[in-house]
């Protein structure tokens, strides 16, 4: 465990303002964490099995992933339970940080004032046929939290989102187990607003907006 090798954030590095630091350390005893430093001085914050860092645009918050140790999964699978990775965020100001359970996927939006943050979809009652598995995916709830107040918003059954690359519209594809209520919406966390694009049952996927325009496409 004495052997260290240094790990880069695929979101992570220098916060946008070049004040902060996030890497992460692998050891060769599988105990890795990521690390988030001020470059000049202060407090160095230690996330034990941390990755995947990504700082808000306006350099103020940092969210990662939290993963298990060996030990902890093999524990998990003996008690036939999902093995699910937490979500932490750190205001980088005060240090405070924060965690919540059962997170998949995040994304801050274009300005770093909110946290999109999508849970794993929940396990299948009854086993469903491979070709059926691949064809309709099944939903998780979507948390959209106001990082100023910590007040958050929720979605049920979203497949996909993703944020406006410069604006403030977070995009949704919804996919229940039997279509019903399946769509595209679109949600403004500014204002509240919430509009349904598309409404079928059908498959909504691919969700992606056009660079530099308003456009979305799916």
């Amino acid at each position: 465990g004495k052997f260290e090798s240094l790990v880069t954030q695929p979101r992570g590095g220098l916060s946008p303002d070049g004040r902060w630091l996030a890497y992460g350390i692998n050891r060769s005893n599988r105990e890795n964490e990521l690390r988030v430093a001020p470059v000049a001085a202060g407090e160095t914050k230690t996330i034990p099995f941390g990755s995947q860092a990504a700082f808000s645009a306006d350099s103020r918050w940092v969210a990662y992933a939290i993963g298990y140790s060996e030990s902890q999964e093999e524990k998990l699978r003996q008690q036939k339970k999902p093995i699910q990775r937490k979500l932490g965020t750190l205001e980088l100001a005060s240090g405070v940080m924060t965690t919540v359970d059962g997170i998949e996927t995040f994304a801050f939006n274009a300005s770093g004032s909110h946290l999109a943050m999508k849970r794993y979809a929940p396990e299948p009652k009854s086993p469903p046929d491979a070709s059926a598995a691949e064809e309709a995916p099944v939903g998780g709830t979507l948390i959209v939290r106001q990082l100023a107040t910590g007040q958050d918003t929720a979605f049920g059954n979203v497949t996909e989102f993703t944020w406006q690359e410069k604006g403030p519209m977070l995009a949704l594809a919804i996919g229940a187990d039997d279509k019903t209520g399946n769509g595209v919406q679109l949600y403004d966390p500014d204002t509240g607003s919430l509009r349904v694009l598309d409404s079928a049952a059908a498959i909504y996927s691919g969700l992606t907006w056009r660079k530099d325009a308003n456009d979305l496409m799916v």
